[in-house]
């Protein structure tokens, strides 16, 4: 029995993430089921719209918004919002699939803080998306950027 509660206690602890507000700032999420972290990342605002960006040696996402406001958007191909991943093929929500059955990019960000004092964004997100093809997809889960820094641009 002891030893049946040590491998439940062992198995839990190795299975704990890492929580993201102790790695300030981050860029994450699971690109097709696996572990994406950026090892760099940055945010832009110009025109009234926003950038938010990371990237690593497996590719890069990036989501734009017409907006500077903390709320949630919908990323879909028909709106102006919309999220990138690329890595050797440039991936994007304004594309959808080709199949016997139409397959629509979708996602969603969620901008949670814009601290205009420590100049950072903060929230979570997830996409599905397409090449230009319409025949290769990738899909980004459990996005989360935490006290990214702002770049501001007139």
């Amino acid at each position: 029995m002891k030893k049946f509660f040590l491998l439940v206690m062992l198995a839990t602890f190795s299975n704990c993430s890492e929580d993201l507000s102790n790695n300030t700032p981050g860029f994450e999420a699971l690109v097709n089921g696996k572990d994406w972290i950026a090892q760099s990342y940055n945010a832009t605002i110009q025109n009234n719209q926003l950038s938010i960006s990371g990237n690593n040696q497996l590719g890069a996402i990036s989501i734009v918004i017409d907006s500077i406001n903390v709320n949630s958007f919908e990323l879909r191909s028909w709106s102006d919002d919309f999220a990138v991943f690329q890595d050797t093929i440039y991936y994007s929500t304004k594309n959808d699939g080709i199949g016997s059955i139409a397959y629509l990019s979708a996602g969603r960000i969620d901008i949670n803080e814009i601290n205009y004092v420590e100049n950072s964004v903060s929230g979570h997100f997830y996409f599905e998306c397409y090449d230009n093809s319409g025949l290769h997809v990738k899909n980004v889960s459990e996005g989360v950027f935490y006290r990214v820094p702002i770049n501001t641009q007139d």
